[in-house]
């Protein structure tokens, strides 16, 4: 059995902490023995809790900490870890640093564009910290990888890409729409939705500013938007949302554990990013059965077939972004259709069952 340190300098609800749980949980226990380091109490330790696995909590607060240098590094030594994976920027160049020192080999996993590209104190360490440190980095896209290699000077025999993968036996069964009725909307109404935190990269404004748009053409729709509303940038969006007269048409639905009947809840599902490293949420939409609006913010272009499983449009363009929704509202046929193709690509290329598959290959030639 191969003992395996996971650390993320995070704890809430994401697409990074989904799937630093589906890897370190769902990786064979018969073949890997997993020890979890997450920042704090709260979704990702639950969520651990939930398949077994007991983290261990480690703030990690500060540019230059090194008292969790420290104690990661006991960690890893405690644990006699053969392989540490890190996930995100942040625990990527703390992980980087312990395994060289620990004489470990690490895989660092990076799932957005945030952080690497900064100018911030010591920024260009960081990045030498993390090239020379990492034996393998998993990006989630090849548009991630292409984006961020310049950055990190790394040699290309040492980038790995694993696209996220998802569990479809939990999308595309849902009888009910839940969601409908707790907004109490009509029957003839279309709801178009977005999952995903309330932060900058998401680009609510635009969505916003979409759907304003789409309610002056006189199309009979709501917006939903699901995701947690606790950072600074919710404000905003609420006084955006009530400038423009939509507190009746838009809702924001909060941080959601029912992600799959909010998804069953929708007729089409729309993603209004600036910068995307994958979409984890827009895989889950296409598994549900959804035909997909995305912009084309870099990983979005490797999930959505224009035309065929959704529409691509430019991102920071409202316009395109609520022409294509209008095009769809009215066109059912053609929703479905795409929504089936989008289950078809989904089960073809991006399963958990594949991407657990290429995260065993990768940890177990790497601890040899």
């Amino acid at each position: 059995m191969i003992p395996v340190v996971h650390v993320i300098d995070t704890g809430g609800a994401g697409g990074a902490e989904t799937v630093f749980r589906d890897v370190a949980a769902g990786l064979d226990r018969t073949l890997f023995e997993p020890t979890c380091v997450v920042s704090r109490e709260g979704w990702l330790a639950s969520a651990l809790r939930e398949r077994g696995i007991e983290p261990i909590l480690l703030p990690a607060k500060g540019s230059l900490n090194v008292g969790y240098l420290r104690q990661l590094i006991g960690i890893i030594r405690a644990r006699r870890a053969r392989v540490v994976v890190a996930h995100l920027y942040g625990s990527a160049v703390y992980c980087s640093l312990a395994g060289l020192i620990a004489r470990v080999p690490v895989i660092s996993i990076l799932h957005g564009q945030r952080d690497i590209a900064g100018n911030e104190r010591f920024a260009g360490v960081k990045r030498k910290l993390l090239a020379w440190g990492s034996d393998r980095i998993v990006f989630v896209s090849h548009a991630l990888r292409d984006e961020l290699r310049p950055l990190l000077n790394v040699p290309e025999c040492r980038c790995v890409v694993i696209p996220n993968g998802v569990d479809m036996s939990r999308f595309g069964g849902h009888s009910d729409r839940p969601v409908r009725t707790e907004i109490g909307l009509g029957s003839d109404e279309l709801l178009v939705g977005a999952i995903g935190n309330i932060r900058g990269p998401k680009a609510y404004e635009v969505l916003l500013d979409c759907a304003a748009r789409v309610l002056k053409s006189k199309t009979r729709c709501r917006f939903v938007i699901a995701g947690d509303t606790s950072g600074s940038h919710y404000e905003k969006l609420l006084e955006q949302r009530a400038r423009l007269g939509l507190e009746s048409s838009v809702q924001f639905l909060g941080l959601r554990k029912d992600v799959p009947d909010v998804l069953a809840s929708l007729d089409l599902y729309v993603l209004s990013s600036s910068k995307e490293g994958f979409s984890i949420a827009c895989v889950e939409a296409m598994a549900a059965g959804l035909a997909v609006v995305a912009t084309r913010s870099g990983g979005p272009e490797e999930i959505v077939e224009d035309g065929r499983t959704g529409l691509l449009v430019p991102p920071q363009d409202p316009a395109a972004l609520a022409a294509a929704i209008e095009s769809l509202a009215s066109n059912p046929e053609r929703r479905a259709q795409m929504g089936q193709a989008g289950q078809e690509r989904v089960r073809r290329l991006f399963t958990i069952d594949s991407s657990l598959r290429a995260y065993r290959d990768l940890l177990q030639s790497i601890s040899r």
